[in-house]
């Protein structure tokens, strides 16, 4: 078969198409397959022990955060050891109910997946997880508050305008 300058011209342009369809799918399969090494390197993408570090990982993470807002707000060190000693006791008292909301959380799996589905089992598991959420806010509120009784008002006062000037962002510190 001999080939004329039109074949030649459709062959480039169906390569020309399956590139350019190739070339997508490739990037998120790339993309994916990084996010998914940095997950199992401690890094994940996201907030929570969820997305692929370990609870030691999350605490390491959100220390070096804290350490960025202290340098932000120029915390001297007493103010540094004061406040580091609440995150710690904050995060000890949140890391057990984050524990209990994983065994609720597979509970409610496991009582999806039944049939006939349990609706009150259900939604007792689900006040559960409520009644847990409001338990850490009010530990997490109650870190916050302690911490801010260290902070000269100056110093509030610098945190509290980074965090209106950054609502929204992803990761402000």
């Amino acid at each position: 078969m001999e080939t004329t300058p039109t074949t030649t011209k459709k062959r480039w342009s169906r390569r020309r198409y399956l590139v350019l369809l190739a070339a997508p799918v490739l990037l998120v399969v790339g993309f994916l397959a990084l996010r998914a090494r940095a997950a199992d390197a401690g890094f994940g993408f996201g907030p929570g022990w969820g997305h692929g570090g370990s609870p030691e990982q999350h605490k390491a993470f959100m220390m070096r955060r804290l350490d960025r807002m202290l340098d932000m707000v120029k915390a001297d060190d007493s103010q540094r050891t004061a406040i580091k000693a609440i995150a710690e006791r904050t995060f000890a008292e949140t890391q057990s109910l984050h524990e209990q909301h994983g065994r609720i959380h597979d509970q409610i799996a496991t009582a999806l997946a039944a049939d006939p589905v349990d609706r009150a089992s259900v939604e007792n598991l689900r006040t559960q997880l409520v009644k847990m959420m409001d338990q850490g806010s009010q530990a997490v509120s109650k870190g916050l508050l302690d911490a801010a009784q260290i902070l000269t008002p100056a110093q509030r006062q610098t945190l509290a305008q980074f965090l209106r000037e950054h609502h929204g962002r992803r990761r402000p510190f």
